[in-house]
This record gives structure tokens, sequence and C-alpha cells, in this order.
């Protein structure tokens, strides 16, 4: 019974298989990060969440400084330091690194949600592209370059390019 079963699965692989093969002139892929990085609509969507971050991204780099600036002090006076001072100078240094690795990861869960929110944007023009290039290029199926699933992607079924195109149109 088990042999029967593998048989019948494997004539069913194998039929499922030729068809796709017959069929795969109709198959394309698309690399969507290219597209969200590449076209129009992702480079505007990418300029404005530099403009809304930089003031912070400028700060967190100056705290940054100050911290390793701090820390490179305390090395090199920690031989002329009390153990008083010392474990004081050691306690400042870790409740800054502490503040800043706070305020850092509230900042990235706000950057995140807004790079969603963008992405969002784009998405719905990115599907209106890859239907029409599909359309265009009389394809039966677009697969989405970086999921899982696919052995094998020739660069003649790629419509990246022709995505990005139609996006920045």
């Amino acid at each position: 019974m088990k042999r029967f079963l593998s048989c019948l699965t494997a004539v069913g692989l194998a039929g499922t298989l030729m068809s796709f093969a017959a069929a795969a002139q109709d198959v394309g892929f698309v690399d969507m990060d290219r597209v969200l990085q590449e076209s129009k609509p992702g480079k505007d969507a990418q300029a404005k969440l530099e403009e809304r971050f930089a003031d912070k991204q400028q700060e967190f780099a100056e705290r940054e400084r100050d911290i390793r600036r701090m820390q490179a002090e305390l090395e090199r006076d920690k031989p002329l330091m009390s153990e008083a001072q010392l474990d004081k100078k050691e306690a400042e240094i870790k409740e800054l690194i502490g503040a800043f690795e706070e305020d850092f990861s509230d900042i990235q869960r706000e950057l995140a949600k807004a790079q969603q929110e963008e992405g969002k944007k784009i998405l719905e023009p990115a599907r209106e592209a890859v239907n029409s290039v599909a359309k265009q290029k009389k394809l039966g199926a677009v697969f989405e370059a970086s999921q899982a699933g696919l052995m094998y992607l020739g660069e003649s079924a790629d419509i990246t390019d022709d995505v990005i195109e139609a996006m920045s149109k």
C-alpha cells in the first residue's frame, strides 16, 4: 500500500513538473527590494525618511561620540583615580549607555513604523506595475525573487527593471 502511494505521488509530482516545465516560458520574477530601492516612488520615500530622521541620526552620533570620549578619558585617567571616583565615573557612563540604548531602540521602532507606512504607499503602485509588465510580456505567473521555493530563476524571466521603469513614469 505504501509503495502504491509512493508511486502515485511520484506520478502526480512528475505530471505537475512537466506541466510547469511546459509553461516555464510564461513565468517571470521580480525583485521587490530592488523595486523599492530603485524606483522613483521608492527613492522619494527613502528621501522623505532620511529627511525626517536626519536630525535624530545626528543627535545619536553626537551622543555616541560623547560616550566614547568619556570611556577613553576613563581608561586614560583610571590609574590616577580612587576606587570611589572610578566607580562613580563607570556608573555615570553605564547610565549614559543605558539611556542611549533605550532611546535608540525607540527611534528604531519609530523608523521601522515609518518605513512600513511608506512601504504601504508604494505597494499598490508596485502591484499595478507588476501586473502591467506581466500582461505586456504575456506572463502567466510572476514570483517575488526573494521568496523561498524557487530553485532556478533565469535572467530572461527577470522583469524587475521593467517594473522599476513602469513605476518611475
